[in-house]
């Protein structure tokens, strides 16, 4: 009908939606005793667990690679219908965990106040920005074996080449994900006005000290402020749900950072498949660690049996 509002996708549902992440985060923002233990976290994670899919798992803890190296200790999401964790199960969020990293679709640097500022109390320096991208990027050097475009399932795959990488994505299935959500954002006083630009500063010098634009948070979600990957033309902007090499990182201002920073992670996690657990290696080195330690008895079943 001429002259209705414009709508968004599935009419004001999106909108519904955010507005409801919205002000489950506002609550938070109110107590501020969530700012020195782990409460904030699982207050998230309960949140999460209303409105992601069903297989998205949430735990905290560590994500640890085949070689046993491990980072991270925030939250992680992960595929709980291929891969239990030993006390998900019981849904005790008090206790981190180890998830390999196969099974990680995301992994989440929780903060109540993300500081952006140039100089940074040396009390608030595990707040900082630059400390979360940090820890967000020695997630992301953590080794997995790499999920072809061509697999449409594990052990199930089209011929290879037979699948183009799209504008604007990786170039495999299972890229890292990883973000940094703030309930508040601390800025120099002259930026006040444009935490954006505060935001963008800090990621520069990151960038400038060395850290690869892959390994950066694909996003920043922290008060009003939101960085995500996309497209952009000269007239227009077409998000992502990952950083890839032809993407750039849009950092808007004025956003419900956290509704969306949702939206952004359900994203990822649509699109993202995983691959195998490399079963056969943990059960050869469980077994080589009993011969090692007891010694084994060797049966050879290939060997006709004589008859008595």
């Amino acid at each position: 009908m001429q002259g209705s509002p414009k709508r968004g996708p599935y009419g004001d549902w999106s909108e519904e939606v955010v507005e409801h992440l919205d002000r489950e985060f506002r609550k938070f923002r109110a107590l501020k005793t969530l700012e020195l233990g782990p409460e904030l976290e699982i207050a998230i994670c309960h949140a999460l667990r209303r409105c992601l899919p069903g297989r998205a798992g949430i735990c905290r803890g560590w994500v640890v690679d085949v070689a046993g190296d491990q980072q991270g200790d925030d939250i992680i999401i992960y595929d709980a219908a291929r891969f239990p964790t030993l006390r998900a199960l019981g849904g005790d969020l008090a206790i981190r965990e180890r998830v390999p990293a196969e099974a990680v679709l995301a992994y989440i640097e929780v903060k109540h106040t993300l500081y952006a500022q140039a100089k940074v109390p040396d009390k608030n320096q595990g707040q900082s920005l630059v400390t979360a991208c940090r820890q967000v990027a020695a997630v992301k050097q953590l080794k997995r074996a790499p999920v072809p475009l061509e697999m449409i399932t594990p052990r199930i795959g089209l011929p290879d080449g037979s699948i183009k990488r799209r504008p604007g994505f990786p170039a495999i299935r299972n890229p890292w994900y990883a973000a940094v959500w703030a309930l508040n954002v601390r800025v120099d006083r002259h930026l006040k006005h444009d935490p954006a630009e505060a935001v963008k500063q800090r990621i520069a010098e990151i960038r400038s000290a060395g850290t690869r634009g892959a390994h950066l948070p694909d996003v920043i979600a922290a008060g009003s402020v939101l960085t995500t990957p996309a497209l952009r033309g000269e007239r227009s902007m077409d998000p992502r749900p990952f950083i890839a090499r032809d993407t750039k990182l849009v950092i808007t201002n004025g956003m419900k950072a956290l509704g969306a920073a949702v939206w952004h992670l359900s994203w990822a996690i649509d699109d993202m498949l995983l691959g195998e657990i490399p079963w056969r290696r943990v059960l050869a080195k469980q077994l080589q660690r009993a011969e090692d330690e007891h010694g084994s008895v060797r049966l050879d079943l290939t060997r006709p049996r004589r008859r008595i």
